[in-house]
């Protein structure tokens, strides 16, 4: 761990700017929000339900993909798991996940670009659904994505922050951090406690840790 994280440290940019990093997802996901909502007709109760739909869908989605993707090496996005189980669980191991500094945000969270690639990525799924059940609901699928996104960096990073900060107090928060913990320990880590905003699938799936 010590040296993941000096090797960490050494290969950073100079050029790095953590807070710009922190900031790109939630001003690029906050203005799709937005925009999607501006644009809302005025949706029936019924579209509404396109908000715990898709609530659900992208819990599914994290955990799979996390299993899937960021634990195993699949080619060609073999990139996900060097830089997730190679570095992230090199650098961060259950009894010792605090970041030391903002310039560690970079080991924590996605690419600066992710988001805004995953927004365009699920247009044409949002779209398709705008025209299956209406162009309200394609707005509100978009959106949802994109506040769940913000939630999972948002959540994900607090996991990481000193156990005594301030954010480590709100609701939930420090039940989901150990149960984030518990995934970090390597014995457990490709097969357990793999969902990051919520215990959900995991339950569904069995795959909380003992």
């Amino acid at each position: 761990m010590v040296a993941a994280r000096a090797r960490y440290h050494a290969e950073l940019p100079r050029s790095y700017r953590p807070w710009r990093h922190l900031a790109t997802p939630f001003v690029v996901g906050g203005a799709v929000t937005a925009g999607c909502i501006a644009c809302l007709e005025g949706p029936a109760l019924s579209d509404m339900l396109a908000v715990p739909v898709m609530w659900l869908v992208a819990i599914a989605c994290e955990w799979r993909f996390h299993r899937d993707l960021l634990h195993r090496r699949v080619p060609p996005l073999q990139l996900l798991y060097d830089k997730h189980t190679l570095s992230h669980h090199a650098i961060y191991v259950e009894g010792a996940m605090q970041i030391g500094s903002a310039r560690d945000f970079r080991s924590i969270l996605f690419p600066w670009w992710a988001l805004p690639a995953l927004a365009a990525a699920l247009t044409p799924i949002a779209s398709l659904s705008g025209l299956l059940f209406g162009g309200d609901v394609g707005r509100l699928v978009l959106a949802t994505s994109m506040v769940y996104v913000m939630v999972y960096e948002a959540m994900h990073l607090i996991y990481h922050l000193r156990p005594t900060h301030p954010l480590r107090r709100l609701p939930g928060i420090e039940t989901l951090a150990r149960h984030h913990a518990r995934h970090h320990d390597p014995r457990r880590m490709q097969r357990e406690n793999l969902g990051v905003t919520s215990t959900l699938w995991d339950r569904v799936r069995g795959t909380v840790a003992r």
